[in-house]
């Protein structure tokens, strides 16, 4: 079956023009709202077609999250006859009977009382009614069987990372062809209200397969155009062929739930519950759901305009796991400096000092372009969350000469120096035990240091001061929606033209760690914003999609450094991802164990905290996979370079242990990670699997110099050439 036709009763977009596509969030009982939107699309459908149409029968795909996926299944599961089981007018009616039986109110304090202790031991509901719903309703139909296409998110905990469930996948992995009843229970699974979902599945090779599943609230995924004859000639990024309809469940951002002020006293279980809301699930969630004239951005660097790609730095959160990024940062940056391939008489003449020497041999022998070039005098965005932004800031940020404050390879010195005393480490069970109280009731850590060091560090410069163009997300508590601070979006809109000092400290506020940030910014128009902000990995632990996004929107708005570069030519894009590391090998967390978890064990278990471990790996997993097709598609794999470990293991995994053993073994994960072979994901599998030919990062990074080198010089010379024609 693999890459066949998927065999649904729909006639495939290869008999029409367009590639149509459902999409529903999740949100618990909102989703009623969507429910009625639905209710009055199939209507129109069956005024125009006939009462016995369905929504199904219009839509190549139908994806949903969470009750999003529970939709998707009334909709497109079989009955009897062959056709979907239930009408798009029959969610309404389905959620107002069932809802409070899923989810039972206690009455009054009284009744409250009494589920206190559940509710910090366990889930706030067993889910019991809800499994034995599903199972009658949707009995043994497995994904291959439903009338058309799914595609239905959700997470294993004990990978660590997404699984997506897929009519086309299931094709080709039959270990994915599970029951859909499984499905909904994992993508529903909120955590610290539904158990995780356990279960494994014997697929038609007698193979066993166990999945450990909680909420799907991550973006779905959409891998319809792989190898499919069932999409004709469409092709990889023909977009303008996509008929998409998406609804939401809602949200409070405009009652502005939550503030940077009083969040800033929170501890573990004012993140979990607070005044009947789940601060941390509501941002989780909110993240999920979103992800004018253009000037030039005036930055030092001459503009893709000038040569042939558009480059790219991305780096990802991780606390002191930076330090494993901070070593690859120093590897690629000296690369283009110099070669390794300088003979040893050179340095015996640098060591003895006998300076004529020494520059002669580096005239001879320079590899590229010396050693005072950074590397943002070589990407035209660089973006970075939490950690990463703050390494973003130190590679961009200029000093009082205009170039870089820091070299990369001040970073790892940075680090090991600082985090002791950012991440400042409890001596023993007697120092921890006089602070569980305020771990309880406040942030594990209070900031100062971090706070004064950004400032002392970053000064007042601001957002377009940058060296080149830099991209770090926030998320905003208040306003329950992500800030993306953007170089280019600074010139369009000043309220966003912040001190990057203050942009660093919300993007690394991460919940239960730091408080997070709330500040004030006076604009050159006079006009006040207030900002309460938290760590930007709630919103994109891996920025990659965000800084081709801030790119590709300064094509569409035909911004002049952009030359002709087009929306969507990804073959122009050169890319460099790094990653802090995961767990994912180490499969630290199962559905089993985490059945019986409250609200505590959600955010504190065994020196970890699982809820943000999810968050933050989901959204690694899903960019990067994002990444992969978008670079397959067009056919530029080797323009697209990943570099992560998940290997990681004990305390190598914690994001703040800042003991001076685990800040040096960190260093040497970072050389080792040079060493690995380089890897890709396998789109049809999520896995990461060596390229051929045995090539190291170490390499690879070698390549990619070359290759930023040479784009920097055409640039430069393309730029004399014109201010010559224009003289």
């Amino acid at each position: 079956m693999e890459d066949g036709s998927s065999c649904k009763k729909n006639k495939p977009p290869s008999w029409g023009k367009l590639v149509t596509i459902l999409s529903l969030d999740g949100g618990g009982v909102r989703g009623i709202i969507a429910g009625v939107i639905l209710a009055y699309l199939e209507k129109q459908l069956q005024e125009i077609d006939g009462e016995d149409v369905r929504l199904a029968d219009y839509f190549d795909v139908v994806s949903g999250t969470s009750t999003g996926g529970l939709m998707t299944a009334m909709l497109t599961v079989p009955g009897k006859n062959g056709r979907p089981q239930l009408a798009a007018k029959d969610i309404v009616p389905f959620y107002l009977e069932h809802c409070p039986k899923i989810f039972p109110q206690p009455e009054g304090l009284g009744a409250l009382l009494p589920k206190l202790p559940k509710l910090l031991s366990g889930p706030k509901y067993s889910g019991k009614y809800l499994r034995k719903l599903l199972s009658k309703l949707l009995g043994e139909t497995k994904l291959h069987q439903t009338v058309t296409n799914v595609v239905i998110p959700t997470f294993d905990m004990k990978k660590l990372q997404p699984t997506i469930f897929s009519s086309y996948q299931a094709l080709i992995d039959p270990s994915l062809d599970v029951k859909i009843s499984d499905i909904c229970l994992g993508t529903s699974a909120a955590p610290t209200f539904f158990p995780p979902h356990y279960f494994s599945n014997e697929d038609s090779q007698g193979k066993t397969t166990e999945f450990n599943l909680v909420d799907g609230a991550v973006t779905a995924n959409n891998p319809i155009l792989k190898n499919n004859p069932d999409m004709g000639k469409l092709k990889p990024l023909g977009y303008d062929k996509f008929l998409v309809i998406s609804i939401g469940t809602g949200s409070s951002k405009n009652e502005e739930k939550y503030s940077a002020k009083k969040a800033a006293k929170w501890g573990i279980i004012s993140w979990l519950y607070n005044d009947g809301s789940t601060p941390i699930l509501d941002m989780v969630s909110d993240s999920g759901h979103r992800s004018s004239i253009m000037h030039s951005s005036c930055k030092k660097n001459k503009p893709p305009s000038r040569g042939s790609l558009v480059t790219i730095l991305s780096l990802d959160g991780g606390g002191v796991r930076g330090i494993m990024v901070g070593v690859i940062l120093a590897y690629l940056e000296e690369q283009l400096q110099f070669n390794y391939k300088i003979p040893f008489f050179w340095l015996y003449f640098r060591a003895i000092h006998i300076p004529y020497i020494v520059q002669f041999c580096r005239y001879i022998y320079k590899a590229l372009d010396g050693e005072d070039m950074r590397l943002a005098d070589y990407f035209d965005v660089v973006a970075g969350t939490s950690t990463g932004g703050l390494m973003t800031a130190m590679l961009t940020v200029p000093d009082e000469t205009g170039r870089p404050r820091f070299a990369a390879k001040d970073i790892v010195p940075f680090y090991l120096q600082h985090s002791p005393k950012i991440f400042p480490q409890p001596g023993g069970l007697a120092a921890l035990l006089p602070k569980l109280p305020k771990l309880l009731s406040g942030p594990k850590y209070d900031g100062v240091y971090l706070r004064n060091l950004l400032n002392n560090l970053l000064g007042e410069t601001r957002l377009h001061q940058t060296i080149t163009n830099v991209v770090i997300p926030t998320f905003d508590m208040k306003k329950l929606q992500p800030t993306i601070f953007s170089s280019y979006q600074a010139l369009v809109d000043p309220s966003l033209d912040v001190k990057i000092s203050d942009i660093c400290i919300g993007t690394s506020a991460a919940p239960t760690y730091f408080p997070p940030h709330y500040f004030q910014n006076e604009d050159i128009q006079g006009k006040t914003s207030e900002f309460h902000l938290v760590d930007g990995g709630v919103t994109a632990n891996n920025p990659t999609l965000l800084a081709m996004t801030a790119v590709t929107k300064q094509i569409v708005n035909d911004n002049p450094d952009m030359g002709e570069l087009k929306p969507l030519g990804y073959n122009k894009f050169l890319v460099v991802s790094i990653g802090t590391g995961s767990a994912q090998k180490a499969k630290k967390y199962s559905a089993r164990e985490a059945a019986k978890w409250g609200i505590i064990s959600w955010l504190y278990d065994n020196g970890s905290t699982p809820i943000l471990d999810i968050t933050m790996e989901s959204s690694r997993d899903i960019v990067d996979f994002h990444s992969s097709v978008v670079f397959k598609a067009r056919q530029s794999e080797d323009k697209y370079l990943r570099i992560d470990d998940d290997t990681l293991k004990g305390d190598a995994s914690s994001m703040d242990l800042a003991t001076k053993s685990n800040l040096e073994n960190l260093v040497i994960i970072g050389e080792k990670m040079l060493k690995n072979r380089v890897v890709q994901m396998n789109i049809d599998t999520g896995v990461y699997e060596p390229v051929p030919g045995n090539v190291t990062n170490d390499q690879e990074l070698k390549r990619f110099a070359k290759i930023l080198s040479d784009e920097r010089k055409l640039r430069m010379q393309s730029d004399a050439m014109h201010k010559v024609s224009s003289s």
